[in-house]
């Protein structure tokens, strides 16, 4: 490398796939969060229409494949659906917390330490 040029790192396809994330919510958790919870919505309606087609299909054409991919479907379905009410209970606390922020009164590290036996 010559004196004055610049080393250019090239980045992993790894490295890029997961600043992506980064990109999209700026490093905002709160934007995160919001975005992995409409994520979560996006696969939860894809799962459910795989399911809805596979048991439609299974009706009409009585293949037991399609049986095996709706069962599939409901299985991941049932996984997003409690993932999903993790989520939602998770962000109406956090919104109960931004509305009425609760007051701490710490003048002693004694103080502190009784905040974390809640």
């Amino acid at each position: 490398m010559k004196p004055g040029q610049k080393e250019f790192k090239r980045k992993s396809p790894m490295d890029f796939f997961f600043s992506l994330g980064d990109k999209v919510t700026k490093g905002d958790p709160k934007k995160k969060a919001d975005f992995d919870y409409y994520m979560m919505w996006i696969i939860f309606i894809a799962f459910f229409s795989i399911f809805i087609g596979n048991i439609w299909e299974f009706i009409q054409f009585q293949r037991l494949h399609n049986l095996g991919w709706a069962g599939f479907g409901f299985a991941i379905m049932w996984f997003q659906y409690s993932n999903l009410r993790g989520m939602r209970e998770m962000r109406k606390i956090t919104k109960e917390q931004l509305e009425n922020p609760k007051k701490i009164n710490i003048e002693k590290p004694e103080d502190m330490l009784k905040e974390f036996e809640r």
